[in-house]
């Protein structure tokens, strides 16, 4: 990734706050949304692999914790992602723990297109990933040459039912004014995800559904899969 975070931007910085449920009753409480701190990476690495392999639909069909060099190669993706200071994570005020996080990126069209996994599951997940991206023509449709993209979308189970996706998303939009993004645009492959994605003002930019992927290529058939489609979705920054 060529992009860099401008040093003129804080860091770590709050972007976000929003009241929702407190955890164990229905008193309102404020949460904020912010960057990741340094000290925080291995927790958020954790959070995901402990929540996101197991919950998202598609490492869920295929089996990706089974796999481990698959796991392992997802994990060290997030590790390339945290050192460019863009993953988003939530906090209950007055908790240090992690209620939630969207692990983001900078997608550029000047990026080469060299990465290729190497385990079986992570490699197929990811391929569905990009073959989805490539059809939304995101730079062309939008006029963008960079973009902030997403992999990996996650609440804790204990702060789900509260919103929090959605307010997460809805962060993207000061961070991307703050960085200079004009653009921010992600490949939801749940239900939930994508409901969470529309609340927060996102547009369908791409949609296709599971059953179609299949008559695509044998790569993309999810063994007794949920969610009907996958969404490209984005939004613009104004």
């Amino acid at each position: 990734m060529v992009w860099k975070r401008p040093e003129s931007v804080p860091y770590p910085c709050v972007w976000h706050t929003f009241q929702a449920k407190d955890t164990d009753s229905d008193r309102l409480v404020t949460y904020r949304v912010q960057d990741l701190p340094e000290d925080r990476f291995e927790e958020a690495i954790a959070h995901m692999i402990e929540y996101f392999v197991y919950d998202e639909p598609t490492c869920r069909a295929k089996n990706i914790v089974g796999e481990k060099q698959s796991v392992d190669e997802i994990a060290a993706l997030w590790r390339e992602f945290v050192k460019f200071r863009l993953v988003l994570v939530c906090f209950k005020e007055g908790s240090d723990e992690i209620a939630g996080m969207n692990m983001l990126f900078v997608s550029s069209a000047n990026d080469p297109d060299t990465y290729e996994p190497r385990g079986a599951i992570w490699r197929c997940i990811y391929q569905l990933v990009e073959y989805t991206s490539k059809q939304a023509r995101v730079f062309e449709r939008y006029q963008v040459t960079d973009y902030l993209a997403a992999m990996g979308l996650s609440v804790a189970p204990k702060y789900r039912g509260r919103g929090i996706a959605t307010e997460i998303l809805r962060a993207r939009i000061p961070l991307c004014k703050g960085v200079g993004l004009p653009l921010t645009s992600t490949c939801f492959t749940a239900i939930a995800s994508q409901a969470a994605a529309a609340k927060a003002g996102f547009e369908e930019t791409y949609v296709v559904s599971y059953d179609e992927l299949t008559q695509i290529d044998e790569r993309f058939v999810f063994p007794n899969i949920t969610t009907k489609y996958v969404k490209v979705m984005s939004k613009r920054i104004e």
